[in-house]
């Protein structure tokens, strides 16, 4: 019997290049009988990125750091491996994470263990643990100017509560001051931005965003400060995203704010919405819940500002319901408007209601006419038919007999 691991490397490197880059990886860990050279032909050589999104969503959570620690030995990340993402990798606590101590090369890991554009949010909570993950950043930052490191994104459940006396608090203080100690220069106006701006720390260590990385884009590492826009006004480091809680700079992502809530969102993130009253972009949250009663505007939207303060719909001080203004400025039959004898707002089922009760208001007989012409010709043709259906009946049960 000829089992997989006897044919030669050349053939399995061979079959390995049509794997996406982890599975390559996770490929040579799993002949870890084989010599250090023959491990690496088969892995393949180029490393300066390793992330597991490229695999199956249901193969990376089944990842454990046994898994992790091979994979890092298998492409010797230590000097190679410039940005690590552990995307998926649920089910592992870091300690796996060990043949990183002391790189000089890495440059961006992601702890977060979600991909592009989703959310850190994950539940069950992951089990990845400070205990084991910062003794080997730790390792890392303290090689001082040999350091490579720029950019960190922490699993949400590290950031969900700010707790100075916890040791990820302190060693977020101890990353920030890395980060304080090396140059940081806006890629636009030149300027070191501690120097010449008084920026705030490169860490968010407030509440609000606590544990991500401020001026610098999540793609690119690219820094760029506050003040820096493009000839349309857009800034070009932009907010952090709500949704991913990421930081992207104008040339990588498209970041758009919701004029509702002014929280910012990547484009790839959400489906914003354009509100046709105000003609600004809204965000699935801020968009109303408020729908035109009539069926032919009941798919139009609007943003939560514009239905609360009149400019999108009006509403019936009867029944409540509410009519967009597109359909109370037209010619369409059933609306809401105002009676200027009695200044009552009401559509027209209430208004020919309150008329056919005997309701003595010109102005409101005046607007309804036209609800009760069409009322009354509607009314007409259903006698019609079923005069028409009442003739045929007799007529079948004539030709029976």
């Amino acid at each position: 019997m000829v089992y997989l691991s006897d044919l030669p490397t050349g053939a399995l490197a061979h079959v390995s290049s049509f794997l996406a880059s982890p599975s390559r990886a996770l490929f040579a860990v799993a002949l870890d009988y084989r010599d250090v050279d023959s491990s690496s032909a088969i892995a393949g050589d180029d490393w300066d990125v390793l992330d597991f999104g490229e695999i199956e969503k249901e193969l990376a959570a089944k990842i454990s750091d046994e898994d992790i620690r091979g994979v890092l030995l298998s492409i010797d990340a230590v000097n190679n491996l410039k940005k690590l993402r552990l995307t998926n990798c649920i089910h592992v606590t870091g300690v796996g994470l060990g043949p990183l101590r002391g790189s000089t090369i890495i440059q961006q890991i992601d702890l977060s263990l979600v991909g592009d554009h989703e959310s850190p949010r994950l539940d069950p909570e992951p089990l990845i643990s400070c205990a084991e993950v910062i003794p080997i950043l730790d390792s890392i930052i303290e090689r001082g100017e040999d350091c490579s490191l720029e950019y960190l994104q922490f699993p949400k459940v590290w950031r969900k509560e700010r707790n100075t006396e916890s040791d990820f608090h302190a060693f977020l203080t101890r990353f920030n001051n890395y980060l304080s100690s090396r140059a940081v220069v806006c890629l636009k106006c030149n300027h070191d931005m501690f120097e010449v701006y008084s920026m705030p720390t490169m860490m968010e260590m407030s509440d609000s965003h606590y544990g991500t990385q401020n001026f610098t884009c999540y793609n690119c590492m690219d820094h760029y400060c506050d003040y820096c826009a493009d000839d349309g006004g857009v800034y070009y480091i932009g907010g952090s995203c709500k949704k991913c809680e990421r930081i992207y700079c104008l040339h990588c992502k498209k970041v758009d704010v919701c004029t509702s809530c002014d929280n910012c969102y990547c484009v790839d993130c959400i489906d914003f919405k354009q509100c046709p009253q105000c003609d600004e972009n809204t965000c699935p949250d801020c968009v109303s819940e408020v729908r035109c009663r009539n069926t032919c505007c009941a798919d139009k939207i609007s943003c939560n500002n514009c239905a609360e303060d009149g400019n999108a719909f009006s509403w019936c001080e009867s029944c409540n319901e509410a009519y967009c203004v597109d359909c109370c400025n037209s010619d369409v039959l059933h609306t809401v408007q105002d009676c200027d004898d009695c200044y009552q707002s009401l559509c027209d089922q209430c208004r020919m209601k309150t008329c056919r009760e005997g309701r003595n208001c010109t102005g409101c007989y005046q607007i309804a006419f036209k609800a009760l012409t069409e009322d009354k010709e509607t009314l007409r043709n259903e006698n019609e038919e079923l005069r028409s259906e009442i003739n045929e009946l007799k007529r079948k049960i004539g030709d029976g007999a």
